[in-house]
This record gives C-alpha cells, sequence and structure tokens, in this order.
C-alpha cells in the first residue's frame, strides 16, 4: 500500500487561497487610496477651538477630520483674493 502525500495538496490549496487574498487585499487598499487622495499632515489647535470642533463632530456624528475639512472648504470657497494668492504661492 503506498501512502499518498496529502500536504503537498493541502498546501498547495491553502496558498492558492492566501494568495488570492493578498491579491484582493492590495487591490482594496490601492483603490481605497485613490479614492482618499489625501495628504497626512499635523496642525496645532487652540484646545478651545479643538473642544468646541469636537463637540460639532459629534452632534453632527461626523469625525472630527470631517468637520475640519468641510470648514476649510467653506473658507476656501468665500475667500476673495484665492487666485492671487494661488499665483503669488508659485
Amino acid at each position: 500500500m503506498s501512502g499518498k502525500n496529502f500536504k503537498s495538496g493541502i498546501d498547495g490549496l491553502l496558498q492558492a487561497s492566501t494568495s488570492g487574498k493578498k491579491e484582493s487585499d492590495k487591490e482594496k487598499k490601492k483603490i481605497l487610496k485613490e479614492i482618499k487622495k489625501g495628504v497626512k499632515a499635523t496642525y496645532y489647535y487652540d484646545a478651545i477651538q479643538l473642544d468646541k470642533i469636537k463637540a460639532i463632530a459629534y452632534y453632527d456624528r461626523k469625525p472630527i477630520g470631517k468637520v475640519i475639512e468641510e470648514a476649510l472648504e467653506e473658507y476656501i470657497q468665500s475667500y476673495k483674493n484665492l487666485a492671487k494668492a494661488q499665483k503669488l504661492k508659485r
């Protein structure tokens, strides 16, 4: 009676399933990165302002970063000299 080697068969199956998972995880990360397109930056805020931002975020059930992003976008949209500022920056 010859002994069959099932180990390579099982390992082969496991490797095939995990390699497919790694590819899908990589694809998901790539898609999320493309969607996010954000730049990580560190800023210091006044403690009182930050406390108010946290309260707004909690009340609206939004992440703090989203509240700050929306406030910045509103400020940028209302800024009258944006075109001039962008030219000077270059």
